[in-house]
């Protein structure tokens, strides 16, 4: 006669939450992303730039209450985008970008948090991002370094 373990997990906290954004230690989460309805999950490993920007220097056509104006953004809902000081852009290197606004006493957190996520995972890929000029002139070990940071960048994000 056999016994069954049940396992049961905790879910994992977000760091940050509000009506927004749910940020986990390695996604964030954009609630009401998709028209009608939908929520999008990025990976911080995915990000490829992450802008904190004024709303003043947006022109009134280039950003609407959801969806797409005439940019290249992509906003979630937010019904009070309009009365924003600051918005946050995200390139995850795929069109469209992603435009975040939310009460500007939490997007500087949200902006910090990405920022820093992003930070661990950009020392990994700095390998992918040299010029083949500096590749031939770094040494032995430099490169030798830069590839064992890279080999070892799934231990090391998740």
């Amino acid at each position: 006669m056999s016994s069954t373990m049940k396992h049961t997990t905790i879910s994992e906290q977000p760091i940050i939450s509000n009506g927004f954004v749910k940020c986990y230690s390695d996604r964030l989460v954009i609630s009401l992303y998709y028209f009608p309805y939908g929520d999008k999950t990025i990976k911080y490993r995915d990000i490829q730039s992450c802008d904190l920007l004024k709303m003043r220097d947006l022109s009134i056509f280039k950003y609407k209450t959801w969806g797409m104006a005439l940019s290249s953004v992509w906003w979630h809902s937010d019904l009070r985008r309009y009365s924003r000081e600051n918005y946050v852009l995200l390139d995850t290197n795929h069109w469209p970008k992603i435009g975040l606004t939310m009460d500007d006493k939490d997007i500087i957190n949200v902006y910090e948090l990405i920022k820093q996520k992003m930070g661990a995972n950009q020392s990994f890929n700095s390998i992918e991002k040299l010029d083949a000029n500096m590749i031939s002139s770094m040494s032995e070990k430099e490169l030798e370094y830069q590839k064992s940071l890279e080999s070892n960048k799934e231990k090391y994000i998740n």
